[in-house]
């Protein structure tokens, strides 16, 4: 099961997503920009257990609540990639310094790595396993550590800031992006199954085969 709450700072989106066939409906939330007290009624009301925050990537707009979802959801274990670290720390690069609030993200312990897969069911946090699972996409460009969630089954990418609906893609003119490195993981992206649903960080869904054509700015 999916929801999205699109209501996050600057305009972010945050995807909830949960194992509605386990019995304590375990569950994930990707990018942190929406206020916790939000998605804790939602869980509530819905008897869904929060295992993992999940960064995209270290932007105020998808970090910024990190202290107050730990708080609220204290076993819940926050995950990002490890290249994300001179973004969290950084309020120049996580850009809290230029909308008004300065601020080091702590980075979080357990860190993800291309490949890796979170699961929700049977079995440790990041590993392969038959329960429901999402593959860790790394694709950086828009920052190092950014990454996309990808669940083969349903055919449906939580693409973050790397790829949006409508022909966008993330800024990479902030300090620590890459517009070489940002082609390259359009490229993996859009070069996968074209049925395959993508939920961005930012605006509305869409699909691989719709925003094809983003590739003609990187040739």
């Amino acid at each position: 099961m999916l929801h999205i709450f699109t209501n996050g700072l600057l305009g972010s989106n945050a995807y909830l997503v949960w194992n509605q066939s386990d019995s304590q409906k375990p569950g994930f939330l990707l990018d942190l920009g929406v206020a916790p007290e939000e998605v804790q009624n939602f869980c509530t009301e819905n008897g869904i257990t929060l295992r993992y925050l999940i960064l995209s990537h270290g932007h105020y707009d998808h970090a910024h609540y990190l202290a107050a979802y730990q708080t609220l959801f204290p076993e819940a274990v926050v995950l990002c990639h490890a290249d994300e670290a001179p973004v969290l720390c950084d309020p120049i690069a996580n850009v809290s310094e230029m909308c008004g609030v300065p601020t080091v993200y702590p980075m979080p312990k357990h860190t993800l790595a291309d490949g890796d897969f979170v699961t929700l069911g049977e079995g440790e946090p990041v590993m392969r396993c038959h329960a429901m699972q999402w593959q860790v996409l790394h694709t950086p460009g828009h920052t190092p550590g950014s990454i996309c969630l990808y669940n083969e089954a349903e055919k449906v990418i939580l693409t973050g800031d790397t790829l949006f609906g409508g022909g966008g893609f993330g800024r990479y003119d902030f300090k620590y992006g890459d517009v070489s490195a940002l082609g390259q993981s359009l490229k993996r992206l859009l070069t996968m199954d074209g049925d395959c649903m993508i939920y961005p960080g930012h605006g509305a869904s869409s699909t691989i085969r719709a925003e094809r054509s983003t590739l003609a700015y990187f040739t």
